[in-house]
């Protein structure tokens, strides 16, 4: 029984010394978004876990993880080194990283998972992933530098997408026969944008053209670009949704300013929302409940990861610093990140794919002075009250319980 008691008394107090600084670091990260510092240690942790084959295992889990998840990685690593001076040290190793996800990207092994007939080949959401992420890489690469990939090959692709932009009846294009998502094809929109404002323009008219015939499609109850669209002309089916809408968000700055700040100014009001003290973004809009699917990950309290993250992004784009900073402390907070030996991870690093969403995000470019917005408070100054009450209550329980079992034990030891 003495031995018992002793071994009661000690796991207690185990318990107390972790979880008490655990109950800390908890509250004292509701203040610590982190930006690009954070993503690099994110990216350190994204290093090994690729190296470790974590974009076939994200492949096994989602039908475009592979892609997906090298993407982000390269993107997040474009973005870090668009963020440094030139005279930093860890831009080369940047830049150096982002093409070794280039070079992931546009491999066979890559292309494999999609259908090659498609137009444009391999479909919407390869096509424009993968020249995206060149585009990034190339608007990253400052004059004078040599071309961290094949010209000749990205040319070639930006205008085979072009070419299926213009023919179509529809701005949207099909990522798998008779399978199109809009977001895919903004991606690819964005990629040709950016290149057009890095090289000499060839893409004005496809892109204005493009513009025009999606300004026609929105969908008719919100007024913003649809999640699911008809695989025949492109008018929106299934309604509007938080991740694809964060998406598009964050992507059209580079498009076209106005109907960035339409898709951003939608998703403030219908799906950013703040539920038992907690905020981030709905899948659903405000008022209308929906099904979990592998685009939406779980949803809790109405809330999407994936469309919390990326709004995140959407903000930084827009100008919204404030509520950037919300939606990225949600992650900081719900997330349970580790950071061992400069190795950043969320979650226990189990879902590559999000620690890569959270690093691209949280390294998005800020606009310029002129390029931000206005924008009132959506979220409660002191919505990080409930977690410190909840905190302090718990705290309170587990001294209580420890000192109960201490004062127990003396007990024993007295009268026993």
């Amino acid at each position: 029984m003495k031995a018992f008691l002793l071994l009661a008394r000690f796991a207690t107090l185990a318990v107390a010394a972790v979880a008490l600084p655990a109950l800390g670091i908890l509250n004292w990260r509701a203040y610590q978004p982190g930006r690009v510092d954070t993503a690099i240690a994110q990216l350190r942790f994204l290093e090994g876990a690729l190296d470790a084959g974590a974009a076939e295992r994200m492949q096994s889990v989602f039908p475009e993880g592979y892609v997906f998840t090298w993407a982000l990685y390269g993107l997040a690593w474009a973005q870090v080194a668009m963020a440094l001076p030139s005279s930093d040290p860890l831009r080369d190793e940047a830049l150096s990283a982002a093409g070794n996800a280039v070079s992931h990207v546009t491999s066979d092994h890559a292309k494999a998972s999609f259908v090659a007939e498609l137009s444009p080949p391999y479909g919407a959401f390869y096509s424009s992933w993968s020249l995206y992420l060149r585009s990034v890489l190339l608007r990253a690469t400052r004059p004078g530098e040599p071309a961290p990939f094949a010209l000749e090959e990205y040319e070639r692709d930006g205008e085979n997408f072009a070419s299926a932009l213009s023919r179509g009846s529809s701005p949207f294009l099909p990522s798998y026969p008779a399978a199109v998502w809009p977001a895919d094809t903004v991606v690819g929109v964005a990629a040709l944008a950016i290149r057009d404002s890095t090289l000499v323009p060839r893409y004005r008219s496809v892109i204005a053209n493009w513009l025009a015939m999606v300004r026609q499609r929105l969908d008719p109850e919100l007024g913003a670009i649809s999640h699911a669209a008809n695989h025949k002309d492109g008018m929106p089916w299934g309604g509007v949704r938080g991740e694809s809408l964060a998406l598009m968000s964050r992507l059209l700055v580079d498009v076209d300013a106005s109907l960035a700040r339409q898709e951003y100014a939608i998703l403030r009001q219908h799906f950013v929302d703040y539920a038992w003290g907690v905020p981030g973004v709905r899948e659903y809009p405000l008022g209308v409940d929906g099904r979990a699917d592998i685009d939406s990950g779980p949803i809790v309290l109405g809330f999407s990861g994936p469309a919390t993250v990326v709004g995140a992004g959407a903000a930084i784009a827009n100008g919204d610093d404030e509520l950037a900073d919300t939606l990225l402390t949600t992650a900081e907070v719900a997330g349970f990140p580790v950071e061992l030996a400069g190795r950043r991870r969320y979650a226990g690093g189990f879902i590559p794919i999000g620690d890569a969403f959270l690093a691209w995000s949280r390294t998005t470019p800020s606009p310029l002075e002129q390029g931000r917005g206005d924008y009132g408070r959506l979220v409660p100054r002191a919505w990080r009250l409930p977690l410190h009450a909840a905190s302090f209550v718990l705290a309170g329980s587990i001294l209580h319980v420890a000192f109960r079992v201490w004062q127990g034990s003396r007990s024993k030891r007295q009268w026993g």
